[in-house]
């Protein structure tokens, strides 16, 4: 037990002064020293203590976000790993594309593939490897831009903008394309299950 502190005249000893001080909270520390100086101290004391709320608060909040904005779009460490496998998943598609890769491509496309290609063209996966493989459908090069990846669990859907160069069928493909993708998790990776291809007109 430390030494007791000299008392106010009717103050009463709470059980509270038997703690050692370096054991009490700060907010508790405080309170006791406004109770010792008696009770209109105590009500400027509590008074203090009440306006300070806010900024406490504030300062949490701040912080929370704080730590939210250092992740892109507020993304979960999980939904930033997933948004990561997408995009490089999309990368090597679009490289298989050009390559006309069909091992590459039968891997990424799902069984159950359907989209529609920027000339209006819609296949499944076994008619996109096809065309890619016998040259009826070809690209020099493909690059994208403003991609946005949105999670869903086990689905994602990738948005953006598209610039491509080549051949459909002996048709020019667009050059600019706005697409839609809808990724699905099957057989532990991320497989490509629809696309859509929207062509850019000039204003």
């Amino acid at each position: 037990m430390i030494g007791a502190a000299p008392q106010n005249k009717g103050m009463k000893l709470t059980s509270v002064e038997h703690i050692g001080r370096s054991q009490l909270i700060p907010g508790v520390r405080r309170t006791l020293r406004c109770k010792r100086a008696g009770p209109s101290a105590y009500d400027c004391c509590r008074e203090v203590s009440l306006k300070r709320s806010p900024i406490i608060i504030a300062c949490l909040l701040w912080t929370v976000c704080g730590a939210a904005a250092q992740r892109p779009g507020g993304q979960r460490p999980e939904e930033g790993k997933a948004d990561q496998a997408i995009r490089q998943q999309d990368e090597q598609r679009i490289h298989a594309q050009v390559a006309a890769d069909a091992i590459a491509l039968r891997r990424i496309y799902a069984d159950d593939f359907l989209g529609i290609g920027p000339t209006g063209v819609m296949r499944n996966k076994e008619q996109v490897i096809a065309d890619f493989t016998s040259h009826d459908l070809t690209y020099q090069s493909i690059t994208t831009a403003d991609v946005l990846v949105r999670i869903y669990g086990n689905a994602a859907v990738e948005t953006g903008r598209s610039t491509m160069v080549g051949v459909d069928k002996g048709k020019v493909v667009p050059h600019e394309n706005r697409f839609t993708r809808v990724w699905v998790v099957k057989e532990g990776r991320w497989q490509l299950v629809s696309n859509h291809y929207s062509p850019m007109t000039a204003p």
